[in-house]
């Protein structure tokens, strides 16, 4: 993630749009949470502390899982890895940082662990797509060059630009958004009609997954590896078999209830 323009500075610390749109995902997601948790009588503070567990965890997951894949930009300052607010975090790795945060304070707190995911997981996906349209503001996780109406050209003072220039490019940030909210959408669909705890969480992995998939295909600025394909989207293989899994596993936990 590419911190992008500063927006205005608080002291001598600049205030980065990026920096913005994160915050407002996580007001509007410990919103949605807390509001859902206290329908569901559970302890919204409960839920307070486990969403700002979980951000940390999503921080420090998507900080090295970003370090990881691009390690050769911190080989000669490493001191840079510390240096989160300038950007370079990976979605995936929040994702996998946050969950593992979440799940150890669920336990802590003797939470239902399955239960809480499924509360946790419409505000998660629609906190990605606020943080996408960051992404989409600041010209980070940006398309490649293209003739379609659906193409844009970023300005000056934005990643993508300084990567094409005047040359215009699909805004995939603002595609997958767009993809994060319909998921979103689905969730609460089936939420009444969910046939077991956990389903909500592990099908938006598994959607968010195929949507990430796919999108990866005219993204511009992904790591390739083997079968040319992208780390994201082997990441995203992955991500769907493990859900499937799981779903699997719990069906066959509620019919032995």
């Amino acid at each position: 993630m590419f911190p992008g323009p500063v927006l205005f500075k608080i002291g001598p610390l600049p205030i980065h749009t990026l920096g913005v749109m994160i915050a407002l995902a996580a007001l509007v997601g410990m919103w949605m949470i807390t509001r859902t948790a206290k329908k569901e009588g559970i302890n919204p503070d409960y839920m307070v502390d486990l969403t700002v567990y979980a951000m940390i965890g999503g921080i420090i997951g998507a900080r090295l899982w970003y370090v990881v894949f691009m390690w050769q930009n911190y080989v000669d300052n490493p001191i840079e890895i510390f240096m989160v607010w300038m950007g370079g975090l990976a979605i995936q790795g929040g994702i996998l940082g946050g969950a593992i945060a979440g799940i150890w304070y669920a336990r802590k707190r003797d939470l239902p662990v399955w239960h809480v995911s499924d509360i946790v997981a419409p505000a998660l996906i629609l906190g990605m797509a606020i943080g996408r349209i960051g992404d989409f503001l600041t010209g980070d996780a940006y398309g490649i060059p293209s003739s379609s109406i659906f193409a844009v050209t970023y300005p000056p003072g934005t990643l993508a630009y300084s990567i094409y220039g005047d040359v215009s490019i699909l805004p995939m940030p603002l595609f997958e958004a767009i993809g994060d909210v319909i998921i979103m959408g689905i969730l609460l669909w089936v939420k009444k009609r969910k046939p077991f705890e956990g389903f909500l969480f592990l099908a938006m992995l598994a959607l968010y997954s195929l949507s990430r998939f796919t999108m990866e295909f005219w993204r511009g600025d992904s790591l390739r590896t083997i079968f040319d394909l992208k780390v994201a989207q082997l990441t995203a293989i992955a991500t769907i078999l493990i859900a499937i899994g799981f779903m699997i596993y719990r069906m066959r936990q509620e019919k032995k209830v």
